[in-house]
């Protein structure tokens, strides 16, 4: 029961810091080697890991430009770092993040030596932000199966996701005027999680503060960004 609790709350917190919106696709002027710092804390406002997120490259795919990310992870001391690559895409001035590509590679190990398979709707960012926007839902299923006999089944669903307002944002990167998102996150295994997530986003920056709260509306734990390279 413990192992699955610290699944579900590293899955819905390594999702939150990688969040962009765009404009248009050049609208963040986002280049290579640009660099995004986050801590996470827990409800107390003690650090329990870091992210560091650098674009390696970017490349124009037909008509999506594609850019290619390294998101480095420690803990609250600074160690047992772990590394993963991945991309995020941009077309049509609306920006898709792979709900896959978001797994914590470390929160895997619980599906260790199974035949694993993954199904997910992209996260999407349309073009343009405004009060009151409603946006697409968002979800992943991960099975796991020995034999081809299916064992078990996490799904992640992300809903009722809208655009609540404008306010201004202080973090340690500096202060920023915000979009307010609000949405519910539902995980499915064995047993329901439920949280609803408050994200800030700056639409030069992308995402500023996340705060994450259970089912009776206690914070939980809040990711905010310490470090802004361009």
């Amino acid at each position: 029961m413990k192992t699955l609790k610290t699944f579900f709350a590293i899955m819905i917190v390594f999702v939150l810091p990688e969040l962009i919106t765009a404009q248009e696709c050049s609208f963040y002027s986002i280049s290579k080697d640009m660099v995004f710092g986050y801590q996470n804390l827990d409800a107390k406002g003690k650090v329990t890991s870091t992210v560091r997120t650098t674009f390696l490259g970017i490349d124009q795919v037909g008509t999506a430009t594609v850019y290619k990310v390294k998101s480095e992870y420690a803990d609250e001391k600074n160690k047992n770092p772990s590394t993963r690559e991945y991309e995020m895409k941009c077309e049509d001035g609306t920006f898709y993040v792979d709900m896959q590509s978001l797994v914590d590679p470390k929160s895997m190990e619980a599906f260790k030596g199974m035949e694993i398979s993954v199904d997910s709707k992209d996260l999407v960012y349309p073009s343009g932000l405004s009060a009151e926007q409603s946006l697409p839902d968002a979800n992943i299923t991960i099975s796991a199966a020995t034999g081809g006999v299916n064992l078990l089944n996490l799904i992640i669903n992300i809903t009722n996701r809208k655009v609540a307002g404008i306010e201004s944002i202080t973090v340690p990167a500096g202060t920023f005027e915000c979009y307010k998102i609000t949405y519910d996150v539902e995980t499915k295994m064995m047993f329901k999680v439920f949280a609803t997530v408050t994200e800030y986003v700056n639409m030069g920056v992308g995402n500023v503060k996340t705060e994450t709260f259970d089912k009776k509306g206690k914070l939980s734990g809040t990711t905010q960004l310490v470090e802004l390279k361009k």
